[in-house]
């Protein structure tokens, strides 16, 4: 394995055709982005590494900055970039994948984009398995981050996705996705629309002044097993947003929610089995928890909230459920395989 510094008059993409897989490429302060064609294309597993701060201007008129494109099968490690801050100037997007898997972006940043900063684009292959570690997004036209379908498994660990003029981040019908940690803040739409995926999980987040052009700081769509945990959010400058809105959605939760400056924290529209975990949420001033509920088995800690149990089938044995004794005596009833058993009376509702 070798390794390859870009200078002065050097051009990018040579070196990257020369370097073969396992390399390092460095590409100094000293490069100039006018010594190359534009897009990047990195079709090999190297490593690409910039001082901190080494802010790359992408020639105007370019469709990409890079292009991360390993054309085939490929198993980890793949593409790693470090520390690389592209500036966009109205590229289409600083940071494309296709066709590529297992790679690393770690501290890097995407700016000025006229779509996307970090675009996880469904080309011929999904491109799943891809992580990304302390990296930005900001003031790029469009979304700051864009997993589109199949991006399975993306990890996004401590980034943030700031002053996008659409959404902070937006996930569309792709699998055990995760935001860990980081902010979403000040983006024109949502700080994150959950589309059509299945297992995801944001939490540990800070949620801020998201909203400019829409209703919601979060939505989640037509979306299955959707976890928001342990998060801050604010409407700050759009204090007449709601926190989140599950909708048409299955089996989605919230738990451990500090939230301020909203209408609410959370509209459940035509959802089945939202968890609202409601003791662990902590209003910061008089903003309501929960703004509307037309959702079926809405549940707390598990046990369905009230509602006329005698319209409903219970899941398991032992389910647990509230009546609210339109039929029957109100309380607790347990399902028992094929009716629900009031704990108060011992008899069917």
């Amino acid at each position: 394995m070798g390794t390859y510094v870009v200078r002065a008059g050097d051009s990018l993409q040579s070196v990257l055709q020369e370097a073969v897989r396992g390399d390092i490429v460095i590409i100094s302060k000293e490069y100039d982005a006018t010594n190359d064609g534009w897009p990047i294309t990195i079709d090999k597993e190297v490593r690409i590494e910039s001082p901190p701060h080494n802010r790359i201007v992408v020639p105007e008129g370019s469709q990409a900055g890079f292009v991360l494109d390993l054309q085939g099968p490929n198993r980890p490690p793949g593409i790693t970039l470090q520390n690389v801050y592209l500036d966009a100037r109205g590229a289409q997007s600083a940071f494309k994948v296709q066709r590529a898997r297992f790679c690393s972006f770690l501290g890097c940043v995407a700016e000025n984009a006229s779509k996307h900063g970090f675009l996880l684009l469904n080309h011929d292959t999904a491109p799943n398995s891809n992580r990304f570690f302390y990296c930005d997004a900001h003031a790029n036209e469009g979304n700051g981050f864009f997993l589109d379908d199949g991006a399975h498994s993306t990890s996004l660990v401590g980034c943030r996705s700031v002053g996008n003029g659409g959404r902070g981040l937006w996930s569309r019908n792709n699998y055990a996705s995760s935001w860990i940690g980081g902010g979403l803040e000040q983006n024109g739409d949502q700080g994150a629309y959950i589309e059509g995926s299945e297992v995801f999980t944001l939490e540990n987040a800070y949620i801020e002044g998201n909203a400019r052009n829409t209703s919601d700081q979060l939505l989640v769509d037509e979306a299955q097993s959707i976890t928001i945990a342990k998060s801050y959010f604010n409407g700050h400058i759009e204090p007449n947003t709601n926190g989140i809105r599950f909708r048409s959605s299955n089996n989605c939760s919230i738990q451990n929610i500090e939230y301020r400056n909203l209408n609410g924290l959370l509209i459940n529209e035509r959802c089945s089995n939202t968890d609202l975990h409601r003791d662990s949420h902590y209003a910061l001033d008089d903003s309501s928890f929960l703004i509307v509920d037309t959702g079926e088995k809405t549940r707390n800690d598990g046990t369905i909230e009230p509602t006329d149990l005698s319209a409903i089938m219970g899941q398991y044995e032992g389910e647990r459920a509230i009546n609210d004794g339109t039929t029957g005596p109100f309380g607790l009833a347990i399902w028992d395989g094929s009716m629900w058993i009031s704990m108060r009376t011992g008899t069917p509702i």
